[in-house]
This record gives C-alpha cells, structure tokens and sequence, in this order.
C-alpha cells in the first residue's frame, strides 16, 4: 500500500498506543491513524473485525511510529460499536 499523508499522524491521541515493531500481521509500518480510521468506520457500519490490515498505508512519521496498528483498529472498533449502540 502507498504511504500515509493525513494529518492524524501526528495527533497526540497515538502516542498512548503501545509501540509494536513486531511483523506478526504483517502490520509493522501500518498507519495507526489510519488503523483507526478503518476500525472506527467497521464499529458503526457494524462489519466483522478485521485481523488484516495489509491494505493500509504505511506510516513512519510523527505519533503514529512504531505504534501498534491493531491495537490502534481495536480502539477504534470498539468507539463505533459504542457510538452505534
């Protein structure tokens, strides 16, 4: 996937993430901002979580670094599951 440019990788919200820097799911320089994004949307339009977020773009750059990608699409699942209910 291409490489990330949205502003949300520098929000301080991802700094509280865990750092990650294994490549278990194959997600070691996912976008955690965009991780989020994806969860979120999945949460309120009520999908199945996703365990593969290969299809996300790469991020390295401010708050997002090194953070844990799935832990990232976690939390944003469960704010649309809460927002949905």
């Amino acid at each position: 996937m291409g490489l990330c440019q949205k502003e949300h990788r520098y929000l301080p919200d991802f700094s509280n993430l865990s750092d990650s820097q294994d490549n278990q799911n194959g997600d070691r320089h996912i976008c955690a901002g965009c991780a989020y994004a994806a969860g979120l949307e999945d949460g309120l339009s009520g999908c199945a979580k996703k365990s593969d977020l290969s299809y996300l773009p790469y991020s390295q750059a401010g708050t997002v670094r090194h953070k844990d990608a799935m832990e990232a699409y976690k939390m944003g699942y469960a704010e649309g599951k809460k927002r949905n209910s």
